[in-house]
């Protein structure tokens, strides 16, 4: 099996500037540190009025795993564990954050959370692997 190359085409469904369907989310990093800000509008809901899961989800993803990309190079999820806090609304600005937390060889531990000022949304733990 040959080696997986990972590049960047700007198709991303969450920071991919050429995906009319995405989020076109655009980060700030800052050393090990990663943020950005997102306000869902109704095309991204679950329930009336709340933002999918899936998506809390996908952002708490791209926090991490894209900001190991960033700082380390080519890198997997490997693993990921989300809890959800609070309801997400619809139209309402969140901010998202995610941190590198330690390295054990090619796992690289991270970490996220999904703030709607001052309220919690939801956080994460993972890992990515380095590839």
């Amino acid at each position: 099996m040959s080696k997986l190359q990972l590049e960047d085409d700007n198709c991303c469904f969450v920071c991919g500037m050429e995906n009319s369907d995405g989020l076109r989310i655009h980060w700030t990093v800052e050393g090990l540190t990663t943020s950005a800000e997102f306000t869902p509008d109704s095309k991204y809901q679950g329930w009336k009025g709340v933002l999918h899961g899936g998506i809390i989800a996908t952002l708490l993803d791209e926090a991490m795993t894209r900001l190991v990309c960033i700082v380390y190079g080519n890198a997997v999820t490997a693993e990921m564990t989300v809890r959800y806090v609070a309801p997400a609304p619809i139209n309402q600005l969140l901010t998202i954050r995610g941190e590198i937390i330690g390295e054990k060889g090619k796992i690289i531990e991270m970490k996220a959370t999904i703030h709607c000022s001052p309220t919690l949304i939801a956080h994460s733990t993972g890992k990515a692997i380095r590839i």
